[in-house]
């Protein structure tokens, strides 16, 4: 059975060819008042033409013309083309010696020679235009799967980087919890323990939903609350319909555990985080904002560094996380994270 490519073919050769049948056919006489003889002759030359231009195309792929470049093409097909109408010319002399008793002058001559230099010049160019093409599409997609693969290897790469930066603030906040309770610490390594495996499963997603997402967010939190105790206080808004929303493992996360280690902690007295996500037409909004000043210095840590370096390069653009200081009443810092609906 033909496949759809060769299916293609074949109806391109038989309707190409084919439809020069009624126009040959307006240069017919009738042989005895009928036209069954003439369109019968007129079907074996397009046969002819068929079964030659299919043994050019099989030449072609087997020594690979059809992989050549335009400048190696040309000679190719130059050759091809002064063949094609060379056996165009020799069917049209033995079509007239069987048809008109022998008859064939240089008007015909010459009638042939344009025809067929016409015929065979269409041909070539819609086979090897059609190749040129498929070419064109293949190295557009090898371009686009080596463009796909190397950013997802510098995903990979953040994303290890990103993850021993997390560890260590964990890791510190432990140590901090050991000096004063054991049992309590003991309890703070099992969260520990959970937010590594989640890490590790998700080294290999570009998104995650957003319920794992707060999850894990809210064992960080409840890990963070063991060392800080009333020091930090976290308020949660969630905006119904934000469950379809998709976005990078460990964002949300990033952006709380930056407000705590750069908010929260340099206040003596502790302070709040407040979680808010929704939505608008084009984007989820994940916004959280904690007590403390704005200091970009320390605010533009590694964490929010590889976070933007992670957008830009999933969703090629580079405004989609924004840090804002306010003093309505009280020093607080506001990180805005928009991810696109549109994924």
């Amino acid at each position: 059975m033909l496949n759809t490519k060769s299916s293609l073919y074949w109806w391109c050769q038989f309707l190409g060819w084919g439809s020069l049948i009624p126009y040959w056919l307006h240069f017919e006489q009738p042989v005895n008042g009928s036209y069954l003889i003439p369109v019968l002759f007129l079907i074996g030359q397009v046969i002819s033409q068929i079964i030659v231009t299919d043994g050019y195309r099989r030449l072609a792929h087997r020594f690979g013309w059809v992989r050549l470049s335009a400048k190696q093409l040309v000679p190719v097909v130059l050759v091809a083309w002064f063949l094609l109408v060379g056996q165009y010319q020799l069917m049209g002399y033995f079509v007239f010696h069987l048809r008109y008793d022998g008859v064939y002058n240089w008007d015909i001559f010459f009638g042939a020679m344009a025809g067929g230099l016409r015929y065979h010049a269409i041909w070539l160019l819609g086979f090897h235009g059609y190749h040129f093409a498929r070419q064109s599409a293949r190295a557009e997609a090898a371009a686009a799967r080596g463009a796909k693969l190397a950013v997802e290897a510098q995903l990979a790469k953040l994303n290890a980087e990103l993850n021993p930066h997390f560890l260590f603030n964990a890791l510190n906040g432990i140590k901090a919890l050991t000096r004063e309770d054991t049992a309590r610490s003991r309890q703070a390594i099992d969260r520990l323990a959970e937010l590594l495996r989640y890490s590790l499963r998700q080294s290999e997603r570009e998104v995650v939903p957003l319920c794992e997402e707060i999850h894990i967010t809210q064992e960080y939190v409840a890990l963070e609350q063991m060392r800080l105790e009333e020091r930090l206080q976290v308020n949660w808004y969630i905006e119904p319909g934000t469950e379809a929303c998709r976005l990078p493992p460990l964002s949300l996360h990033t952006l709380v555990e930056n407000g705590i280690k750069h908010g929260i902690n340099q206040l003596e007295a502790g302070g709040a985080i407040s979680v808010r996500i929704n939505s608008n037409n084009d984007y989820w909004v994940l916004t959280v904002t904690n007590d403390g000043d704005y200091r970009p210095t320390t605010a533009s840590g590694s964490g929010l560094k590889h976070l933007r370096q992670r957008l830009l390069l999933q969703y090629e653009a580079n405004d989609l996380l924004h840090l804002t200081a306010s003093t309505n009443g009280r020093h607080q810092t506001t990180a805005t994270l928009k991810i696109p609906i549109a994924q």
